[in-house]
Order: structure tokens, then sequence, then C-alpha cells
């Protein structure tokens, strides 16, 4: 099955808006095993919109069109869509007693060309939304299918999630059984993985494997589709175990949950505090600890010492180490590790030190970083890093990579490439 996205939108033709929806639904309809004949961005124009879906009919099974559901006049993509089709438009009571709700209730003044929103094909299926009004739609002849979904993207999302995949699982792919799996790695760039996995990237089998940046990690998407759930899992880790096998060294685990979350979860079921000293990144690591849900039951304070001064007056580093090893070593981050971690009580110090660029640090080229852990049970260490010479980005992979340590760590994983206080 062939699909064609159309995103309306004067915003996204003048780069005031991004299309986020359309990579959304890219994803999320190639995990459905619906191949992206095309993808559009045009003005809301009727003519625009009418010359653009028969081109479309031409080549996709599926039309999805988003934006244009509003209650404005240019918001013509329904009643443009009724004259084409030929199928009249009919209200729904639902949608319409939603949208008079909310307008008693926000003690505001309906305008009456709000119902429009509440307006959707005869013989379809409405879609509600539920962080919005304007309805949502399912539209099959007996030729194409078409699936009109609002613009706002916090709207878009969770009226596709909720109510269209489930409408096109039992019209399009006639109830199969969905099963999907994701694997998180951290530590390789997405060209290194595509090579890696290069002979499993097709859309055209089942399961479907699909790669996707998500910041500084990269998620491997397994979707498998089957008559029984049973059978679809079975798909997955078949597939799984050479996904696995190929990446193995870069995985840091399962689902949605981004490398810092993981950690979050493992510090918690194991009632483990933690800390941080921070130098190049100023910060950007405990702002990553303090951001997480719950992050009171696993932290309590940190600091930053950028400078050496500080480093010495208030983290306790000596002179005598700075002096004879500088503050990008293994030596300057043992200590920053231990002084935080015993400052701040803490079951596990974290430090980073080093030169974020754009310019050399004693003698030391942009992007060499020391990353220290130090625990109460445990010999101090360290592992140095070489990453690049864009600076934010560096503090990026620094502050990751210090997850990424403390991750190892607290699995039992073995930590490459460290050097160990003496």
């Amino acid at each position: 099955m062939k699909a064609e996205i159309i995103s309306v939108g004067s915003s996204l033709l003048t780069g005031r808006a991004v299309n986020e929806n359309a990579a959304f639904l890219t994803r999320e309809l190639t995990a459905l095993g619906i191949t992206i004949a095309e993808a559009v961005m045009i003005a809301e124009e009727p003519e625009k919109l009418t010359e653009t879906l028969k081109r479309a009919e031409k080549h996709a099974d599926l039309i999805v069109i988003t934006g244009g559901l509003g209650p404005d006049a240019d918001d013509s993509v329904k009643t443009t869509l009724s004259k084409y089709l030929k199928k009249p438009l009919v209200l729904d009571e639902d949608t319409q007693n939603r949208i008079i709700t909310f307008h008693k209730n926000s003690d505001l003044v309906m305008p009456e060309n709000n119902q429009l929103q509440a307006l959707t094909l005869l013989d379809s299926i409405p879609l509600e939304n539920v962080t919005g009004l304007a309805l949502g739609m399912f539209y099959q002849s007996d030729t194409h299918a078409y699936l009109l979904l609002p613009g706002p993207t916090d709207e878009l999302i969770p009226m596709f999630n909720e109510n269209a995949k489930p409408v096109i699982t039992k019209h399009l792919l006639k109830n199969k059984k969905i099963a999907k799996k994701i694997i998180r790695l951290f530590g390789l760039t997405l060209a290194q993985v595509n090579h890696d996995l290069a002979d499993l990237l097709t859309t055209e089998t089942n399961p479907v494997v699909q790669l996707y940046p998500a910041g500084l990690e990269i998620e491997v998407q397994i979707t498998a589709m089957h008559k029984s759930e049973e059978k679809a899992q079975e798909a997955i880790v078949k597939i799984e175990k050479e996904i696995v096998k190929r990446t193995q060294p870069f995985i840091i685990g399962e689902g949605d949950q981004n490398l810092p979350n993981i950690v979050r979860e493992l510090l918690i079921s194991k009632d483990l505090k933690i800390t941080g000293a921070e130098s190049l990144t100023g910060g950007a690591f405990l702002s990553e600890v303090s951001s997480l849900f719950e992050a009171g039951s696993i932290f309590e304070g940190g600091i930053v010492t950028y400078s050496e001064t500080i480093k010495n007056e208030l983290l306790g580093v000596t002179k005598e180490t700075i002096r004879k090893h500088g503050v990008v070593s293994a030596e300057c981050a043992f200590e920053m590790a231990e002084k935080a971690r015993a400052k701040f009580n803490a079951d596990i110090g974290v430090s980073l030190t080093g030169a974020a660029g754009p310019s050399s640090l004693e003698g030391e080229i942009p992007g060499t970083v020391w990353i220290g852990i130090a625990t109460k049970e445990n010999e101090t260490f360290a592992r140095k890093f070489h990453f690049g010479y864009k600076r934010n980005l560096n503090r990026e992979y620094s502050v990751w990579s210090a997850f990424n340590m403390v991750r190892q760590l607290l699995v039992g994983e073995a930590i490459p490439d460290t050097v160990k206080k003496k």
C-alpha cells in the first residue's frame, strides 16, 4: 500500500512553521508497512488542493491531508474534498456539543463559523480531537482512502495515535496485529548504523526496520505485522537478535526512555544518589539530572567549578594536582569526582573536565574530555574522550557520555579505556 501526505498551510511555505507532521506521519505509516510515495506542502487554495488530489490518486492508495480543518475562511480542506468527491458534509453532533461546551466553560462567545470544525463527510468515520476542536475523519471510496488530520502537531499526534491508527489497522490492514520494538543506541553515527544494518533497512519487508536520530542517540525501530500477535512478536525476536549481534557494544536500552531517564530508573531501583562536579559543561549535566522526573529522590546538589581557583577553593582539588597534571587530566577528574561525592554525601560522584573548544587547552586539542566517576565502594576511575571541534556539541557529547558511563557502572557493563586512580 502507498500513501501521499499533503500538508496544507501557507506558514509551511514561508518558513514560519516546520513540517513536523509529515516527519511524524512518515515514520508511523512506514512502520505500518505503508510506503510513502510522496509528501508535499501546498497553500490553502481549493484549486491547488484539487489539483494535488488528482495527481496523488494516480500513485497512492491512502491520501493523508493535514491542516485546513479550522474555522477560518481559508480552512477549506473539508469543503474542497466534499466537492471533489461529490460527497456532502454533515454535522457531527458530539463534536458540535464539545465546541459549544468549550466556549461556555471559557466564557467566550462562539463565532458561528466555529461549527465548521464539526463537519465531516457523509459515510466517513469521524476522528475525535482529544486536544483541540477540529474534527478529523477517515473516508474510504471504492478506489482510495482519505485521512484528514488537524494542522497543530499537538492535536495531530494524539488524534493519529488514539483514533486514526486503529481505523487504518481495521479498514486498510484488515486487523493485522502490530508489534513494535525500539532498541536505543549511543556512540555510533547514523551513517555507521546505516552501514552496519544496511541489508535489514528496507520498507518492503516484514518486519520493517527503521532508524531515527533521537538527539545524540539513535532509535532502531522494528515493526512487524501478522494475523496473530504471537507471530508478530516472533518475527521481531528473530530480527532483533541479528540487530543486537551487530550493535551490542552501543545498546543502551529499549523503548522510548532516553539515556538520562534510563539512568534515573536504575538509580531509583538501587536507591542511590548521584552528584556532579562540572567544568567544561558548565552545569549541563546537573541540569539534565535535575530536570528528570522524581529528581529529588536521586539528587540533592552538585557544583560547577569552571576556573582553577574555584576548583581549589570550593571543591578542594589540590593546587598540586592542577600544577602537576593540569585540569585536562585524569588526576583532576579523579579529585573532582571524589570531592563532589563527599561534599554532597552521594553514592556516585561524576566529574567532567576538558577542552570544550574552539581553542586548545593545556596543549590538548578541542574536544579532549576527561570524565571521572567516584563511588563509595569501588576505585575511582576516569575515561578520556576525543570528540570534535564544535564547542557546544562537545559539551552535549560529554554530558551523554557521562550518563552512559554511569549506566554501564550500574548494570555491571565493562567500560572501555578507563584509567584507575593509583
